[in-house]
């Protein structure tokens, strides 16, 4: 069954108004956020760990950016504009882009950094350590062999707060 756009738009405002007022006002004072500026390719790939399934390579190639070894970019002191960077979260899943702009822009969603660190090290509350801690990469490098095959999902917290 197809349905008119003054159906459709009449559907839209009935179901706007079944919500009620009390959420429109917090949905018209909710802030709009301005996806500016550029992120690094350093920056950017900081966060990564190899948990997202190639999405992190897709978005590299996608974007035109050479990846010969096929993990990192050639050349790390590219600039990117974040609105790339976030189309690489949401449309190929990379973890690393939505946790820089996470930490770029003060998100409220889990670290994508946080999860992997957790799932491959059986710890807790790494992400800020591993960032700075070389001892602490190379032991995640150390134990990744293990998990290789493992693919972790994007939660839709992330999407959510990139959308």
């Amino acid at each position: 069954m197809r349905l008119s756009r003054r159906q459709l738009f009449t559907a839209a405002g009935v179901a706007a108004l079944a919500v009620g007022t009390s959420t429109n006002v917090a949905v018209a004072a909710a802030p709009v956020r301005a996806w500016s500026g550029e992120v690094e390719l350093a920056e950017w790939e900081r966060y990564y760990l190899g948990l997202d399934g190639g999405a992190h390579q897709r978005a590299l190639a996608a974007l035109g950016i050479a990846c010969r070894d096929g993990v990192r970019a050639d050349e790390q002191y590219l600039r990117v504009p974040v609105e790339s960077v976030r189309r690489a979260a949401l449309e190929f899943g990379d973890h690393a882009a939505a946790d820089v702009l996470r930490d770029r822009f003060g998100l409220d969603s889990p670290s994508m950094l946080g999860q992997g660190l957790e799932l491959v090290l059986g710890e807790a509350g790494l992400e800020k350590r591993y960032l700075d801690d070389p001892a602490l990469q190379l032991r995640y490098i150390g134990y990744r062999r293990r998990r290789a095959n493992r693919v972790l999902a994007m939660p839709p917290a992330v999407r959510a707060a990139l959308a």
